[in-house]
């Protein structure tokens, strides 16, 4: 069916091509016709100037999506007809649309062959991009001895996000357009194009082009140079004694120098232990030094350690009071986690954030932050149902603040996160219905007495029922390591699964035995390669079954290497679900459904009590 469709588009556009060339539109676009019409085309556009835009904008995007020749002159007429700051406007946008049609067309057409052939050799190149391809794209676009039409298909081919490849061609583009524009306004002096770019110009053109570049690779090495280290060699490194540690490590560093025998167990499972070695050789570090502090940073903390250690021993808690000393002692770099703490920062802002209170109100749903941004309505459907039972059932639209938590920034989390239970316990509520397991985790260690259940296991109790659907079809359960100990959970998630007619075929790790999808602990910013790891091995113990978690975090990261759902498509979209054409939303258009779906709960649901989130002022590190 694609390759029907792209073959298509292809006879498509070749007709085009054939038609713009056949009806000698091609012999239209020179100096000497615009010139000839310059008069007639002038008092059109002071007749009827929406329409003129309209019409020039009509021919120039295909001009220059199709890469037709004709573009350079059609520029130069935009200044002869619009006058150079009218001319500029209409240019700027109508070239960035073109050029960004271009890039799809490269992208849709032809970067799953070119990915199928180079895919190895192209990783590197991806990853590139998706760090500084901005950087690239704008110096390209700085200089015109580079082929227009090469950058617009050479970047169809990268991973770049369309929107960031349209803003950053419509600023780098627009010194050229200027000098194309301008030049047009002067139409009556110029012979040829080549009389508009000098070599001066062309020089200083591409100066430009190369200055952002440098810019950036002096300012990355300056960051690499003052920032402290990440991460550590693999052992042996330099051992410590215990004088000056820290009275929160001490007693775990202790406890596994005594009673780890080195069995292996855990390091067979884990990449951060079969690189650094046992938890017994990693208790031996001296944790009073910043170097050792950074390598907890590479730990998913996802408890799977303890879940399969004889001994039941907890590095997990070691590596997190590790990261919280880390944090107490200055060495904390908040710019290397800035998009997960923007992310959490905006969902505790007062724009974001809303809690609806109903009379009587003592059960509220707190639906974390990915869920409604991700799937809105089956976020809404999911509390309708719950408030078929709990008639009186209020909502938290807020965040659990878990990455400041997992980063080790406790002081700040304990403030906001704590802030949150005052108010609940103060206004009588006493449980919380968690959809996302991460807030089951946080709930149920700093709860302060709430009770805590996940939306799964409620609703399967209390006999939600899903229409039965593709009998005997085969998918497989991911368990999110938060929730590994709750086995209520997992069961309650298999027995909606198989209330949907879904045949559950279960991983080799699974239940208290699973491993992270590749989010946990963070590791993705400081050990990419590892987090990616975690996702491959889900997908090959799946076999090629479409995995079915219950995170929206888990879904959305296990969905870049292959088929993933979460449980609630499957309940409330089946069929779209299981021919994976649900619907999920992406940045920035999660942002937008959050709002909306914010004020559709603060029209709908009869709150007695509410509120937004108070602005919090906290320090920048949360030390």
């Amino acid at each position: 069916m694609l390759k029907s469709k792209r073959f298509l588009l292809v006879v498509g556009m070749a007709i085009l091509v054939v038609l713009f060339f056949t009806t000698g539109l091609h012999r239209q676009f020179t100096l000497e016709s615009v010139k000839a019409h310059q008069g007639r085309l002038q008092d059109a556009y002071h007749e009827h100037p929406l329409r003129a835009v309209a019409a020039f904008s009509a021919v120039y995007i295909p001009v220059i999506a199709l890469n037709l020749p004709g573009a350079v002159v059609l520029g130069l007429a935009a200044g002869a007809i619009f006058g150079t700051l009218a001319g500029i406007l209409v240019v700027s946008f109508a070239s960035s649309i073109g050029a960004t049609l271009a890039c799809l067309l490269s992208r849709y057409l032809l970067r799953d062959w070119v990915h199928r052939r180079f895919g190895d050799k192209l990783k590197r190149v991806d990853a590139g991009i998706q760090e500084e391809g901005a950087f690239y794209l704008f110096a390209l676009r700085l200089m015109p001895i580079i082929p227009f039409f090469v950058i617009n298909m050479v970047m169809g081919l990268t991973p770049m996000r369309l929107r960031t490849f349209y803003w950053v061609s419509q600023l780098g583009m627009l010194p050229g357009t200027a000098v194309f524009v301008n030049a047009g306004s002067q139409l009556g002096q110029i012979e040829s194009p080549g009389q508009i770019l000098s070599p001066r110009l062309l020089l200083s053109l591409a100066l430009l082009g190369i200055f952002p570049l440098l810019t950036r690779r002096a300012l990355n090495f300056c960051r690499n140079r003052l920032r402290k280290p990440t991460t550590v060699d693999p052992l042996p490194v330099q051992v410590g004694d215990d004088e000056g540690t820290s009275p929160k490590i001490e007693p775990y560093v202790r406890d596994i120098r005594e009673r780890c025998t080195e069995c292996g167990a855990c390091v067979k499972q884990c990449a951060f232990l079969s690189h650094y070695g046992t938890p017994k050789a990693i208790a031996a570090l001296n944790f009073n030094s910043p170097r050792h502090q950074a390598m907890a940073y590479e730990c998913s903390l996802c408890g799977l350690c303890r879940a399969v250690c004889p001994e039941k021993l907890d590095p997990f808690e070691l590596f997190l009071e590790i990261r919280r000393r880390y944090v107490t002692d200055g060495h904390f770099d908040a710019s290397v986690y800035r998009p997960i703490l923007n992310y959490e920062k905006i969902g505790i802002s007062p724009a974001f954030s809303w809690y609806g209170l109903p009379e009587g109100c003592d059960t509220v749903f707190f639906p974390g932050c990915a869920l409604p941004g991700t799937r809105p309505e089956v976020t809404v459907r999911l509390f309708q149902d719950l408030q078929k039972d709990i008639p009186t059932l209020g909502v938290v639209l807020d965040c659990c603040t878990k990455p400041s938590h997992d980063l080790g920034r406790q002081a700040y989390f304990d403030h906001v996160f704590g802030e949150m239970i005052g108010y609940l316990s103060n206004h009588g509520v006493r449980r919380v219905l968690v959809a996302c397991p991460n807030c089951y985790k946080i709930f149920s260690h700093y709860g302060n007495g709430i009770c805590v259940e996940t939306v799964y296991e409620f609703i399967h109790t209390h006999g939600f029922r899903p229409t039965p659907h593709h009998n005997g079809l085969e998918v497989s359960v991911h368990d999110p390591c938060s929730l590994r100990e709750e086995a209520a959970t997992h069961q309650a998630v298999r027995g909606l699964l198989s209330d949907t007619g879904v045949k559950v075929v279960e991983m080799k790790h699974r239940g208290r035995r699973a491993i992270c999808c590749g989010e946990g602990g963070m590791v993705g910013f400081v050990k990419p390669q590892w987090a990616q790891g975690w996702a491959e091995i889900r997908h090959r113990e799946a076999s090629g079954r479409t995995i079915v978690t219950y995170c929206a975090g888990c879904t959305g990261f296990l969905s870049r290497k292959g088929p993933a759902i979460h449980i609630t498509d499957l309940l409330y979209q089946p069929e779209r679900a299981l021919n994976g054409k649900v619907k999920v939303a992406r940045p920035p258009f999660t942002y937008l459904n959050r709002l909306l779906l914010k004020r559709r709960f603060k029209k709908e649901l009869n709150a007695k009590t509410s509120r937004v989130r108070p602005r919090q002022r906290f320090g920048e590190h949360g030390s």
